[in-house]
């Protein structure tokens, strides 16, 4: 699996535990990955992704009464998992670094998934995941 991965343009290394059914990707600065692409190179070795614990550049968006997170440089687009209140709702339109998780995507034919933001800093950022 970790071939495939290290394929994609942008990837700097990949560490792969089998045994503890987890991969590690670290990626280049200005990179322009998304994580459809990297399910996808997953799901072409035989595996099932599962959620992601990712690193991100972008910024959150409010639409419709629901936030979303767009990751900057992919403009790969995560709907916000509701937060016991108006936490996140503050840092809407900033650059932010986001720490958090992504699940598992429900349906199949969406490789999204849902962010659950676990912190978030302001940056100056503009472009790429971390």
């Amino acid at each position: 699996m970790s071939v495939s991965i290290k394929k994609i343009p942008g990837v700097e290394s990949v560490n792969v535990s089998l045994k503890q059914g987890l991969v590690s990707i670290t990626l280049k600065p200005g990179n322009t990955i998304t994580l459809t692409q990297v399910r996808k190179a997953i799901k072409d070795d035989a595996f099932t992704p599962k959620e992601a614990r990712v690193v991100a550049v972008g910024e959150l968006a409010a639409a419709n009464g629901r936030l979303r997170f767009k990751v900057a440089g992919t403009n790969e687009v995560f709907p916000v998992e509701p937060a016991p209140h108006a936490l996140w709702q503050k840092q809407t339109g900033k650059p932010l670094l986001v720490n958090g998780i992504i699940s598992e995507p429900t349906n199949r034919s969406d490789n999204t998934g849902i962010l659950q933001i676990t912190g978030t800093s302001e940056t100056g950022a503009t472009n790429g995941k971390e």
